[in-house]
């Protein structure tokens, strides 16, 4: 997968801008949906996204825009940074599903068809440091480079599953289950889970000393729906309901890819010492440093080896928890979501969602500021707008970025969420 931020800063806005996009990870609608009839429908969600928890918008722009970076503007990043584990991410999936009601009226089934597209970079503040201002304030020294890890993941799912309603006084019962058949298009992940690097006082040599990991996939076949890896997934979710509460709880992609034999990977320990080139004819440069140190030599420290062999990797599995509670006679609701992912860098994301419903007619349209903590980023607050019609129609867009598109310089964050659903 080619870099998500090649492109313009002023693109990625007025995509945010006409999307409305937003960083709460909507969930597919093969769940209960409040908002609509149980009856045939079909729903389509996409939602984009980048983050960070350290570099804002402004700083990321000028780095991939190629603008000059000047020492005011390196110093500001490096100092949002924490010692470890900070993070940038890229993601964009979209999925569509049909709603089958079954011959009861507590029954219901599904069948969608899911894309996924995932980049993921974690790294320390000594790795940045050392990427802007070079080594030179670390002569003398060993300089960590532990914990770096580099992931890109494109994949396709096909799902289906049922869901059954019970009713009990006043109250409904909603228990979801599914499975998945995964495709895997392509991987890359690199890690350097320990990385040292010593430059001498009066820098007459360098020493690197780390471990590296890498997994690929096949290399000459990566483009929409290449077949470099298959797998399985399993979904889950209950829901209760009442006349003011919603409480849902949702596993979703616990599960793995099986790569194909032509994937690599492989884990190796290396250390490099450099004390620079002995040059001896200046007309002859080529031939004293690359046949001199012989480069395979060097190329060997780094690179893996060419054997090729399939291999399991887990994919990102989503645990999601919240609490709705109705006030006002329905004009007011409250929300508070618990959002998580295992087998990836993203942390714990915590959000509050309040909501002004407005009755139009037949409609209800809905205005909801949020608050988020967590994730790929730190603190962002979003706005959201929805509506029902008639309980056929219904539509959400929604941004987690409101302070990020105003204060860019100050915060971090790109992208959104949107949902249609529309009965048959």
């Amino acid at each position: 997968m080619t870099c998500p931020l090649n492109k313009t800063y002023k693109f990625y806005r007025l995509i945010a801008a006409w999307l409305c996009f937003v960083s709460i990870s909507g969930y597919s609608q093969q769940y209960y949906c409040e908002n609509i009839d149980n009856s045939y429908y079909l729903s389509l969600n996409s939602i984009l996204e980048f983050n960070a928890d350290g570099p804002t918008n402004y700083f990321a722009a000028s780095f991939y825009k190629g603008r000059f970076l000047d020492n005011t503007m390196k110093t500001e990043a490096l100092n949002r940074l924490r010692p470890n584990n900070n993070m940038l991410a890229y993601l964009f999936n979209t999925d569509i599903y049909l709603n089958i009601p079954g011959k009861k009226n507590n029954i219901n089934y599904y069948a969608g068809f899911e894309n996924h597209n995932l980049m993921e970079l974690s790294f320390n503040k000594n790795f940045f440091h050392l990427f802007f201002f070079g080594n030179k304030t670390f002569t003398g020294q060993s300089l960590s480079l532990d914990d770096l890890s580099y992931t890109t993941l494109n994949f396709q799912q096909l799902k289906a599953g049922i869901s059954k309603t019970w009713q009990k006084n006043d109250a409904s019962y909603i228990l979801t289950a599914g499975v998945g058949f995964n495709n895997g298009q392509n991987l890359m992940k690199y890690e350097v889970p320990y990385g040292a690097l010593f430059t001498q006082q009066n820098a007459e040599y360098l020493d690197l000393d780390m471990t590296i990991g890498m997994k690929r996939s096949d290399t000459t076949r990566a483009g929409f729906g290449a077949e470099n890896g298959w797998g399985f997934s399993a979904d889950v979710a209950y829901v209760f309901r009442d006349e003011n509460n919603i409480i849902t709880c949702q596993v979703e992609d616990l599960g793995f890819i099986r790569w194909k034999k032509n994937s690599q990977s492989y884990s190796k320990d290396t250390l490099v010492h450099f004390d620079g080139f002995e040059i001896s004819n200046l007309f002859d440069i080529d031939g004293e440093t690359i046949r001199g140190i012989s480069a395979d030599s060097l190329i060997n420290e780094f690179a893996f080896s060419k054997t090729q062999a399939g291999f399991s990797d887990m994919i990102p599995m989503r645990i999601f928890i919240s609490y709705k509670r109705y006030l006002f006679k329905r004009w007011l609701s409250l929300t508070c979501s618990f959002n998580s992912y295992v087998f990836s860098v993203y942390r714990p994301q915590l959000c509050l969602t309040g909501s002004l419903n407005i009755p139009v007619k037949n409609s209800v349209v809905s205005i909801s500021p949020s608050f988020v903590t967590g994730g790929y980023g730190r603190f962002n607050c979003g706005l959201g707008v929805s509506a029902a019609v008639d309980k056929k129609f219904y539509i959400e867009l929604q941004t987690s970025y409101i302070n990020s598109y105003f204060f860019p310089k100050k915060s971090a964050g790109l992208g959104g969420y949107i949902s249609i659903i529309k009965t048959l």
